[in-house]
């Protein structure tokens, strides 16, 4: 093993303060990249449930609608708090704007009356 001598503590010691930057620079990148990771999680997770409970326009895509909520810059806990306090979905059929196009018209519900 090799002594240590002062112009080798010295040339350590000298390096030291740039790379403590580049790794605090590092890390600050990688919190922001995960704060950004996780409020797009929860996005996701919170639009699921704005669906499930019938809140949102199911005619605008997915994708479209965790952009505009991640755009809204809302607190989302407080979009959670708030779809907390409504109901579900209680539904069992829609209408629908089609009408008669030439083709079967009927969905699974109309099916299930009609007993077919």
């Amino acid at each position: 093993m090799d002594s240590v001598d002062k112009n080798s503590t010295r040339e350590v010691l000298s390096q030291v303060p740039a790379v403590l930057r580049a790794l605090m620079a590092e890390n600050v990148k990688l919190a922001a990249a995960l704060e950004d990771h996780t409020r797009q999680d929860e996005a996701e997770d919170l639009v699921s449930i704005m669906d499930a409970k019938g809140v949102t326009d199911r005619s605008v895509p997915f994708k479209k609608k965790v952009a505009a909520l991640l755009a809204s810059k809302k607190d989302l806990n407080v979009v959670r708090e708030a779809l907390s306090l409504t109901t579900p979905d209680m539904s069992f059929a829609s209408l629908s704007d089609d009408g008669p196009s030439g083709g079967d018209s009927t969905n699974a519900f109309e099916n299930f009356i009609l007993g077919d």
